[in-house]
């Protein structure tokens, strides 16, 4: 994983070293991020925010940090959470609209306090992630986004359970 992680950095110094067309962008979105366990499913509403670097009209580079959701019920309090870096393919379709699709890696933590007891599960995943971008003008662009966060296995004590996350999301992106 180091390996992947030390040659993704050299490709991105490299082609920032020759690219003309790129700036960096800041954004924070909100969505709605859907839980399946075991069988039992339910959806909690999460934010996000990222920083990224458009390399040139067709690549970019983000890093985001997220909350997927949080719950308590009967003393149990549950926070979900990840961090998130990834490269986006863009596709414009005009000045205005484009689509874009998000390779990464996220690293999903699951937050456990039961009787003043704190337990925290920790799962690095890949995930992909399909969307769209108005751009209102050169700076400001709206973005629609389905991402994919995969199967999550985590044990504890002898137990383990299975999760898939996926989120729906509507941001805003600021480019300077």
């Amino acid at each position: 994983m180091k390996k992947i992680f030390a040659l993704a950095a050299l490709a991105f110094a490299a082609s920032t070293a020759c690219a003309a067309d790129n700036s960096w962008y800041v954004g924070g979105d909100i969505g709605s991020s859907r839980f399946k366990i075991e069988g039992d499913s339910g959806s909690k509403t999460g934010f996000g925010a990222s920083v990224g670097y458009q390399l040139n009209t067709n690549v970019a580079f983000e890093a985001s940090v997220r909350r997927l959701g949080s719950d308590t019920e009967d003393g149990l309090k549950l926070s979900v959470n990840a961090l998130q870096i990834s490269a986006l393919g863009i596709a414009p379709l005009n000045k205005e609209f484009s689509l874009f699709a998000r390779l990464g890696v996220s690293r999903n933590s699951l937050d456990f306090t039961v009787s003043n007891i704190d337990l925290s599960l920790h799962k690095t995943k890949a995930f992909f992630g399909l969307g769209g971008a108005y751009q209102f003008d050169k700076a400001l662009s709206l973005r629609a986004e389905y991402v994919n966060l995969g199967n999550n296995k985590i044990s504890a004590g002898g137990e383990s359970a299975e999760f898939k996350i996926h989120q729906f999301n509507l941001g805003l992106n600021y480019a300077f």
